[in-house]
């Protein structure tokens, strides 16, 4: 059974043990009172102060901001023509050498899994995309704004092209699950590419959706 089969198979279970719990109160038993629960509530927080010639990127659809490296692009700058990035928030290099794409998830099924199988999982997922399997190494901490996790791994791209492939996977207890993934040409991309991306997620700030 998948990943997404055992959430909703222990959904179902949750939901069973509701149900004979019911049936239990339905059967002459003094009814207790139902406990209250809260959801927590998301509150805004604010990019850190940037270095000169960066700027913010705010997505309200996702609620985040994110610091932005100088002359980096965002979206379909990002992409060959008629690519499209989809429902990331995607920003490159200026020589495309190197894209991040960062994902929000406040479901609550994305945040019962650990970052580090959420992690494993999402590199598992990107695998189906390049000619070469994506074999990661075993998750290791990110030092960020929130608990964080980094799996590695290098394929072939679907054009022919090796690429050295990151997901970061950044939570915000009780919040949201950030999901990045770096992809950085292997032969032309060099350590500072990868450094500005690390730097653009250390500013990465949860705020609420709209």
């Amino acid at each position: 059974m998948s990943g997404s089969g055992d959430r909703l198979a222990r959904a179902a279970a949750i939901v069973a043990a509701a149900a004979l719990v019911a049936v239990g109160i339905g059967c002459g038993e003094r009814e207790e009172p139902e406990p209250t629960t809260t959801t927590p509530v998301e509150r805004p927080q604010h990019v850190p102060k940037l270095p000169d010639q960066w700027s913010v990127v705010k997505v309200p659809d996702e609620g985040f901001a994110v610091g932005k490296p100088p002359g980096w692009k965002r979206g379909e700058a990002c992409f060959a023509k008629h690519a499209s990035p989809g429902t990331a928030t995607v920003l490159c290099s200026p020589d495309r050498l190197l894209t991040l794409s960062i994902s929000a998830d406040r479901s609550n099924e994305a945040l019962e899994i650990t970052p580090e199988e959420f992690a494993t999982r999402t590199m598992a997922a990107l695998s189906a995309n390049y000619q070469t399997p994506l074999d990661p190494g075993k998750p290791k901490r990110f030092a960020g704004p929130y608990t964080g996790v980094e799996v590695r791994a290098s394929g072939k791209a679907a054009g022919g092209v090796r690429q050295d492939v990151s997901v970061v996977v950044l939570r915000r207890d009780d919040v949201a699950v950030f999901t990045a993934v770096i992809a950085a040409n292997a032969a032309k991309a060099t350590h500072q590419h990868r450094e500005f991306a690390v730097r653009a997620l250390h500013t990465l700030r949860s705020q609420p959706v709209g």
